[in-house]
């Protein structure tokens, strides 16, 4: 209920503050200049899995740079040329953010400002006895891995399309991960809203490698072996912008997770997802 409360009085004070204004922060960043904004409010990353605490977020930055062909978006980096007035392909790399859901802080479990939504798969959580489950803290820690690709973007009007290869080029699970999100963005009298849909397939090397249970990890269990993936997302942004450089903004975001995941002896809940409710400020 305080909750409730409290985020009813941030968007009555939104109301307040908001009006005619010369200029506003539109969200473009120019070329070869960097962007800098940071959120402050109340939020939440959860984790699926067994004694994994949710992330709190109560600072949310946004950084990019995008040079005539380099650029850097909010963890990652990559190259690319415009094909045509509305497509672009780029090589890109990232942290793998599996290993996030392993650790209450860790900088991949920070949402990043692109939300999705699809159709719900069919997903199930069988119930678990206490010897059926294992805890993240009685396994051994899961690797850092850096992922390479490509990535291939469209604009059209509102409508947006971001399709993404992705493949461990440090040798730590040898998978794989392919992804599709389409978008579109809506201006109202009542703020900005961006709506999308996204898919992600991860291939059994990564599942086994995160989600498995390794020789020596609890060896009272039978033996997972995961299989692939496949992880539709729903979520929806809002903004409204205020006064220069400043803008109310809230997001929600939830993710399915397949048997493939929810079968792992590892994992709690058939669901993701996090929330925020603040304040930015773009600084440049």
């Amino acid at each position: 209920m305080r909750v409730l409360q409290a985020a009813t009085l941030l968007l009555a004070s939104t109301w307040a503050f908001a009006g005619d204004k010369d200029t506003l922060d539109d969200g473009y960043v120019e070329q070869s200049s960097w962007r800098l904004s940071l959120a402050v409010g109340a939020g939440q990353s959860s984790s699926p899995l067994y004694d994994a605490a949710n992330m709190p977020l109560y600072l949310m930055p946004d950084i990019s740079y995008y040079g005539k062909v380099a650029f850097f978006d909010n963890g990652i980096l990559g190259a690319g040329v415009d094909l045509s007035p509305h497509w672009s392909i780029s090589l890109v790399s990232r942290l793998n953010p599996e290993k996030g859901y392993f650790y209450r802080w860790h900088v991949s479990r920070i949402p990043s400002m692109e939300y999705t939504f699809a159709n719900m798969p069919t997903v199930s959580l069988d119930a678990r006895t206490a010897e059926q489950q294992v805890s993240v803290n009685e396994v051994e820690r899961r690797p850092t891995a850096w992922d390479g690709g490509v990535q291939l973007n469209a604009w059209f009007d509102d409508w947006t399309l971001r399709l993404n290869g992705w493949t461990d080029i440090s040798g730590q699970h040898h998978g794989h991960e392919l992804s599709a999100v389409a978008g579109r963005q809506l201006g109202t009298a009542w703020g900005q809203w961006r709506f999308s849909a996204g898919l992600f397939w991860k291939s059994e090397n990564l599942m086994q490698r995160y989600y498995g249970l390794g020789p020596d990890e609890a060896t009272y269990l039978p033996r997972y072996q995961a299989k692939a993936s496949l992880q539709p997302e729903l979520g929806l942004y809002w903004s409204l912008p205020l006064t220069d450089g400043w803008r109310m903004m809230a997001f929600y975001r939830y993710r399915w997770l397949d048997t493939a995941m929810t079968r792992s002896p590892l994992v709690e809940q058939s669901y993701q997802h996090s929330w925020f409710l603040g304040w930015s400020y773009r600084f440049f």
